[in-house]
């Protein structure tokens, strides 16, 4: 079955997206509709388009999700390549940053100011970094790369060979990493927001 996905948005970026007419959009019968003049003919065209956008929810072929889902939906993959897969339908959405500043992604040096988990993206709405990622092991394989396992059970190997200090007598369960990727796509992640930057892969 080829589902597709209806964006629950604020009334502000749905009216912008009637005004855009998004193609293929579950939604464009509706946004067609507000177009007719005649109020007895847009209302009817109105009450069509809603009974069809009904049926399609109800037999599955339309899955509603919102913006919160789909934020929450990449932060969960983030680090994952996910072959072929995109939201069909639906614009990509600048989402605003959680962060309050703006940070420098090339830097090496900066310090997050909290320690909840914090996700910074760009204008685009990508997720470019996520801060104070709470750990539940960190520890290295045969081939001396750090491996850390998240308490979210999101699992990284570290890539190069950039020599990263595990502190033992600190209890691993109060660790926390950053996490964030470059303009080329490679993924970055330092411990407890000090150290040396190390290049890793997700692979779980």
């Amino acid at each position: 079955m080829n589902v597709r996905l209806l964006l629950l948005l604020s009334p502000v970026v749905f009216s912008a997206m009637a005004e855009a007419q998004v193609e293929n959009s579950p939604l464009a019968p509706l946004f067609e509709c507000r177009e007719i003049a005649d109020d007895v003919e847009r209302l009817s065209c109105l009450d069509a388009a809603v009974d069809s956008l009904r049926g399609d929810t109800d037999s599955g072929e339309i899955v509603a999700v919102n913006s919160a889902q789909i934020e929450a939906a990449e932060e969960a993959t983030f680090g994952l390549t996910l072959s072929g897969f995109n939201l069909p339908g639906i614009p990509h959405l600048a989402i605003p940053s959680l962060s309050s500043e703006s940070l420098d992604l090339d830097a090496t040096e900066e310090d997050a100011s909290s320690s909840e988990i914090n996700v910074i993206r760009n204008e685009e709405g990508d997720i470019q970094r996520i801060e104070n990622l709470p750990v539940q092991s960190a520890d290295t394989n045969a081939v001396n790369r750090v491996v850390i396992v998240l308490q979210n059970g999101q699992v990284w190997r570290q890539i190069d060979s950039v020599r990263v200090l595990i502190n033992h007598r600190e209890p691993q369960n109060e660790m926390t990493v950053t996490i964030r990727k470059t303009g080329i796509g490679s993924l970055f992640m330092r411990l407890n927001n000090r150290g040396r930057w190390f290049r890793v892969e997700r692979v779980d």
